[in-house]
């Protein structure tokens, strides 16, 4: 019987895995690869027939090495302070809880030790995360039959005036870039007003990496002006308090005591170490988002949460309680990648769905992970949190760090630096974290996750009633 339930599950899950794809992302994820994955469930049932199913997922936890990986991520190669790691199943949410939400702080000019650990409910700055509330929240309009994705912008935002030939759907779905006349990082919030309704169509090729922040800051507008209320309050109203978000906002300043910093962190150059201390605890450490915010939440970054709230998302959307099936699954269909041949060698342009990562064909430059569905897809920020959500596995991932509090965020020098001593204090270098973080925390939790799902669908199918259970483990 259990030879047989592990054949049928590794077709599924292998079937599962193409839908929705296209030609260059079929089959990344072999039938071999979900045999040595899914093999060490059957084998702990086998071995263990008389185990309760929280003591099989806990022998999974163990063998997986897992805690292992974490902490070699955090506390060896210190690519970050610290994190919360939550995923599971609709009935199952394990959460990892590691390391400092804070390090330092800076006070009368100076840069002093200030240690705080990380807690199960600690606020994460979202960043571009931010961006996959904004594609929800389209979609919710379109479901509603409040705008058409046809819809031109100065439709519902007639200051971008030089956007008349450019629709929701083509921002949704990275098609057409955008530029504007200056950098809106460092300049006034009304000189960014005037910046950004001057924005316009970029005539540059954006084929290699079509991602960018502007479309997103552009729909913020639209759906606004479609809802008739601010961002923030639509958002509110149709996820966040359905679904008892309660420490999801874009301000924090009466939460600060849990707000992991991502303050402090620098880049280093061929002129040395620069620290940037320009960064305030529970605003976005994205300048643009900062400029943005006296008009209330940003399109592209600002969100504050935790992993809890992350979770109660994941599962709303799992669930269908935010969006209708087929507007979710236009989520995760490829809107911008496909195969090039550059100089003799094939090249991808990046894999877009609405505002959301897909499966790229390379592994190491997929934000989602390949075992996934055809059906998945994956949000990252530049502070380091990670979501992938799988509405047909019904499986999900969060991860809350910080990894510019305190870190090298970036290495332009050319040398090979592992740490730096500035001011008597040692800084890290962090400047791989993108690449590390999948192989030591994202992939590893996600097949926890998959081997998880397999059990329960196990127990299912021998009728037993799944309870709902959520733990939590301090590394």
């Amino acid at each position: 019987m259990l030879d047989k339930f592990l054949d049928d599950y590794v077709n599924k899950m292998y079937l599962n895995s193409n839908i929705n794809m296209s030609l260059e992302q079929r089959n990344l994820y072999k039938k071999d690869d979900y045999y040595v994955l899914l093999k060490p469930v059957v084998l702990l049932l086998k071995k263990y027939p008389d185990y309760s199913l929280e003591e099989l997922r806990n022998k999974l936890f163990e063998e997986s090495g897992l805690r292992e990986k974490i902490k070699k991520f955090i506390y060896e190669d210190k690519m970050t302070p610290g994190a919360v790691i939550t995923y599971g199943t609709n009935n199952y949410r394990e959460t990892l809880v590691i390391g400092n939400r804070e390090e330092v702080v800076f006070k009368n000019g100076k840069i002093i030790p200030s240690i705080k650990e990380m807690t199960y409910d600690t606020i994460f700055d979202l960043a571009s995360i931010t961006k996959l509330f904004t594609s929800v929240s389209i979609l919710l309009l379109v479901s509603k039959g409040m705008i058409n994705l046809d819809d031109k912008i100065v439709k519902y935002a007639s200051n971008f005036k030089n956007l008349r030939d450019v629709s929701i759907y083509d921002l949704l779905s990275f098609k057409v870039p955008l530029k504007t006349s200056k950098r809106l990082d460092d300049v006034s919030f009304m000189e960014a007003k005037d910046i950004l309704n001057n924005i316009e169509v970029s005539s540059l090729e954006h084929f290699k990496n079509p991602y960018t922040d502007m479309g997103a800051i552009v729909l913020k507008y639209v759906i606004e002006n479609a809802s008739g209320m601010p961002f923030y309050d639509f958002l509110d109203k149709e996820i966040l308090s359905p679904l008892l978000m309660q420490d999801t906002n874009y301000q924090t300043k009466y939460k600060l005591d849990r707000v992991a910093s991502t303050t402090l962190g620098g880049i280093i150059t061929n002129d040395g170490f620069i620290r940037d201390t320009t960064g305030v605890k529970g605003l976005p450490h994205d300048k643009k988002a900062r400029v943005l915010l006296p008009n209330g939440m940003p399109g592209h970054a600002g969100l504050f949460s935790t992993a809890k709230d992350m979770s109660l998302f994941a599962k709303g959307l799992i669930n269908k309680q935010v969006l209708p099936m087929n507007y979710l699954d236009s989520l995760a269909v490829n809107r911008t990648g496909k195969k090039e041949i550059v100089d003799g060698s094939e090249k991808y342009v990046q894999y877009l769905g609405y505002l959301c990562y897909l499966k790229h064909p390379n592994l190491k430059d997929s934000e989602l992970f390949h075992a996934m569905s055809g059906k998945s897809f994956a949000s990252a920020g530049f502070t380091g949190g990670e979501l992938t959500i799988d509405p047909l596995n019904e499986i999900y991932f969060f991860l809350g760090t910080n990894r510019v509090h305190n870190r090298i965020i970036r290495n332009t020098s050319g040398k090979d630096i592992k740490e730096l001593e500035v001011d008597g204090s040692i800084i890290p270098n962090a400047s791989k974290f993108a690449w590390q973080r999948d192989e030591y925390l994202v992939h590893p939790c996600l097949k926890l996750a998959i081997q998880y799902k397999m059990l329960e669908d196990f127990y299912k199918l021998c009728k037993e009633k799944i309870p709902t259970k959520e733990i939590t483990k301090k590394l």
